[in-house]
């Protein structure tokens, strides 16, 4: 029996043993993965079968990802949503494209920008590992904005089929959703002191200081980070220029607050960095 692979979906689901997959046709707007698909032998789809599970996150590994403490009674061992890795610079959602769903980040940095009518573009957020992308794609059934991954990533789909359909009955995964979005509010809204500080310095020391409690909240060096994004996109996200961020950079470094190597920031005072205003 031979099978062919017409779009994304049939390629991702499991093909019976001794069956042949039929490939190289392009698959439809999927501009941000590889879209040929190779013709496989059926020696080889038995060994891709092997390392399938490899491909699926269980509901336990979502709920550490997003730091969630609230009750969900499904099996937390069963492969349940879908990874996928995207490479730096490549597009895990377009503005524009039909929702989908939306995405935990497993691992990697990416930036979310939105393209002006001009076509300017502007950062308005970063991810890193455990936030949530995607969300605001919910209420109108499109993604308003694009994101990119900034470092090698890999992201985990909550389909919006099983979750976001009308009449589904409430249960332990949605409710880790709901919440996992308000926190995602809650995050933007206090994001907001970072780009509407008065001097740039201030903007910058809140900024890093936010890294800082990310990377303590997952395990990782509070006093050692490596900036994934460039000074010109962390000017974008702050709305001034990228001389200015390398200025408040110095700043910083000349009264030993930080110290700077290229991308790497050494936090050598946190006290001083957490409540510096200028």
């Amino acid at each position: 029996m031979a099978f062919r692979i017409t779009t994304l979906e049939t390629a991702l689901v499991f093909v019976p043993a001794g069956c042949t997959v039929l490939g190289n046709k392009k698959m439809k707007n999927q501009t941000t993965l590889d879209t040929t698909v190779p013709n496989y032998s059926v020696a080889r789809m038995s060994r891709q079968a092997l390392h399938m599970q490899s491909d699926w996150a269980t509901l336990g590994e979502v709920i550490k990802l997003l730091q969630y403490d609230g009750h969900c009674s499904a099996p937390k061992d069963v492969p349940e949503f879908r990874r996928r890795r995207v490479h730096a610079g490549q597009s895990v959602f377009v503005m524009g494209q039909e929702f989908g769903g939306i995405y935990v980040v497993r691992f990697g940095a990416l930036k979310t920008v939105l393209t002006q009518a001009d076509g300017s573009e502007h950062v308005i957020a970063f991810a890193l590992q455990g936030d949530l992308l995607g969300a605001e794609g919910a209420c109108k059934q499109h993604y308003w904005c694009e994101t990119f991954a900034l470092t090698e990533c890999e992201v985990i789909r909550l389909p919006a089929d099983d979750y976001f359909s009308p009449g589904r009955a409430g249960d332990g995964i949605e409710h880790m959703i709901y919440w996992a979005i308000s926190r995602e509010v809650a995050r933007r809204q206090s994001c907001h002191a970072v780009t509407h500080a008065a001097k740039s310095e201030v903007r910058v020391a809140r900024f890093l200081a936010g890294l800082s409690e990310h990377h303590a909240a997952q395990g990782l060096s509070p006093r050692c980070i490596r900036l994934p994004m460039t000074r010109r996109d962390i000017g974008s996200y702050m709305s001034v220029t990228l001389e200015t961020v390398s200025r408040a950079l110095s700043a910083l470094s000349h009264m030993e607050i930080i110290e700077v190597s290229n991308r790497d920031i050494t936090i050598k005072n946190m006290e001083a960095l957490v409540h510096y205003e200028g």
